[in-house]
């Protein structure tokens, strides 16, 4: 029993860790295949201009946004199963819970069984770029909860990763007045007393 309470914390670290670089590498590589690949900006939103060219709006494409979050959820979470079926490769060392043979030894395969549910959600970025123009960036931020089950103990964990998947300048019309500041006070400090 004392092997068990001084080892399974030493252990279940380890399982984290790697079971956190599972993750990951499965979000990368589902992020590249589904995304990467095949979405260019204009299959995500739809850029509406007026009578004169000027862009009046800008519309998210909502049925190509959603399938696009159900195919990397789904993804991420058929690749986490399939690399956690291999188990987590820990040095014998590291089952004495002590310090110094942490890491050492030959390695020994731990099987457990990673449950993963994956929810993918899409942000959109404006930032400035000058006098007429914007840049539109659109992230996709994929966040894993993972269990790892093993037969002395369990543990959940968070992975999360957050990928550029899209930008594009927007130009506009040049102003014919242009004041800028980052605040109200310094913006008004040009008006006599």
């Amino acid at each position: 029993m004392c092997f068990t309470i001084m080892v399974n914390p030493v252990i279940m670290d380890t399982v984290e860790i790697r079971s956190k670089s599972i993750a990951t590498r499965a979000m990368n590589s589902s992020i590249a295949d589904v995304v990467m690949n095949s979405i260019i900006y204009d299959d995500l939103v739809t850029i509406v201009s007026d009578d004169f060219g000027n862009i009046s709006m800008i519309q998210a494409n909502s049925l190509e946004i959603n399938n696009l979050s159900r195919d990397l959820a789904q993804t991420c979470e058929k690749r986490i199963e399939e690399l956690g079926k291999n188990g987590v490769v820990i040095p014998l060392g590291t089952f004495t819970g002590i310090p110094l043979f942490v890491g050492r030894g030959p390695r020994v395969a731990v099987k457990m069984t990673p449950i993963g549910s994956v929810v993918c959600k899409f942000k959109s970025h404006f930032e400035t770029a000058g006098i007429n123009q914007t840049v539109h960036k659109i992230y996709v931020n994929v966040h894993a909860n993972i269990g790892v089950v093993m037969p002395l103990s369990s543990r959940n964990f968070v992975a999360e990763q957050e990928v550029l998947i899209s930008e594009s300048v927007i130009i506009g019309q040049v102003p014919e007045v242009y004041l800028y500041s980052d605040t109200l006070d310094t913006l008004l400090n040009f008006v006599p007393y």
